[in-house]
Parts: C-alpha cells; structure tokens; sequence
C-alpha cells in the first residue's frame, strides 16, 4: 500500500468547520451514537496525525485527550517542547516531513485540519484524499475549511454516502496532473486555452 495523506474531517453543509468563537455544538447530535462513519476502519488505516496548533489546542482544552496512541505532529509557528514521545510540535517543511513518514511506513498520514494547515497542504499539492462529513445544517459564520467554502478544483468526487441521519460523507481524491490557473499561460511549453 502507498501511504496516503488524508484530510478526514465534519464541516457545515456551507463548509464551515467551527462556528464562532470555535464552537463545535453543532457536531454534538451526530457523535457519541452506535454510527461512527467508517471511522473506525479509517483510524486503523493510519500511522500518525497531523494537525494545527489552534485546533489541537481546541481538542485538549475541551478536555479531550489528543490520539495518545498515534504519532501526532502539531503543526505550528512556533517551537514547543512536548512531554511525549508520541508527540511533536513541528515548524519545519511540510513537504519533507510528509515525503519522511511516507518513506517510513505503510500506513495513511491524517490530517485533522484545521483550516490553515488545510489550506497550506492542499496549496501544496500534499492532500491525497478528502473524506468529508457534511453535518446538514449551516452555521453562516465561523471557520471555513476551503477559501470560498467549497472543495477545491483540483479534488474529484469520487464516492458519496448519506446517513440516516441526514449527514453525508463524501470523498474527494485529487486529481494528478491537474493545472489550476494556467489558462492562456505557458507551462513547460504547452499553452493552455
């Protein structure tokens, strides 16, 4: 297997991932349940976890422990000494960590969001997959997930569940060799029209 890095995550219908003031009522009614949407099956597929200092510290402050049986990278500005060995506080290149753990392992990479560590690796070409769990309702304020509230172009629909419960899953794989922006410009020769 290829280890894959995966963005697995619950947005608004209108693709915010928090309300105000980082407020994540709006999950409550769809977690606890007997559902848990493949979860299970996907935190068994992955290694370790990335994920941003602002939602890092979200999880451990709402009294959560962080995935203490998974290496997880906290991704942040700045340098920060951890207590754990399964724990690091990273503020080194994205790309050569994610090449360094494909290298050395089988399993999938998770990223956790938030937004900006989002945004950076999609930017950067480094999200293989998107699992989305669409919460039917819409917050109109917050923290979206993707500039503009939808899933980038370079991401292809490839699957799509909905729940009893009116959630919906979705998964988005990106598409390799796609080329956003470069209409009427010149790449490696090729004008693109």
């Amino acid at each position: 297997m290829n280890p894959k890095t995966i963005l697995y995550i619950a947005i608004s219908e209108d693709g915010f991932i928090a309300g105000e003031d980082n407020n994540l009522d709006f999950l409550n009614p769809y977690q606890g349940g007997e559902e848990d949407y493949g979860y299970s099956e996907f935190i068994n597929s992955v290694g370790c976890i990335l994920v941003g200092r602002k939602t890092y510290d979200v999880v451990v402050n709402m009294g959560y422990p962080y995935h203490p049986e998974k290496m997880v990278y906290v991704v942040t500005r700045q340098s920060r000494t951890s207590s754990s060995e399964k724990l690091l506080f990273f503020d080194g290149n994205l790309r050569k960590l994610i090449n360094e753990i494909k290298s050395s392992q089988n399993l999938n990479i998770y990223c956790d969001g938030g937004a900006e560590l989002t945004q950076s690796l999609i930017a950067a070409d480094l999200i293989d997959e998107m699992i989305l769990s669409v919460v039917p309702i819409q917050l109109h304020h917050g923290t979206l997930l993707f500039q503009g509230g939808k899933v980038p172009n370079q991401f292809s629909l490839r699957s799509k569940q909905t729940y009893p419960n009116g959630l919906v899953q979705s998964l988005h794989v990106f598409k390799r060799g796609f080329f956003p922006n470069t209409k009427g410009k010149s790449l490696w020769g090729y004008w693109f029209f």
